[in-house]
């Protein structure tokens, strides 16, 4: 099966008929291949171009796919120093 990077993304959006569009292109193919979507569709496929990567796409299956992740790789979040007290409700001082 033949798996090729997504170099590009662009999305798309028709007011007069509200429809959405994803455009891509992939590795050795200067052509822009459209994609009609739903909304759901056009924000899932728009989180994982923005957010995952690389992004592959099967050319037999027409699939979109990220590479494997290994278990426990979660997101890096940011959490503020608490304020002491503030677990027990008491104002800052």
């Amino acid at each position: 099966m033949a798996w090729k990077k997504v170099v590009r993304y662009w999305l798309g959006y028709n007011a007069d008929i509200k429809q959405c569009y994803v455009y891509y292109s992939i590795e050795g193919n200067p052509a822009i291949l459209p994609l009609t979507v739903t909304p759901q569709e056009m924000l899932a496929l728009a989180d994982m171009f923005r957010n995952e990567g690389p992004v592959s796409y099967g050319e037999e299956t027409g699939r979109f796919m990220t590479d494997a992740e290994g278990i426990g790789e979660g997101e890096i979040v940011s959490v503020p120093p608490s304020t002491p007290g503030a677990d027990r409700g008491e104002e800052p001082t």
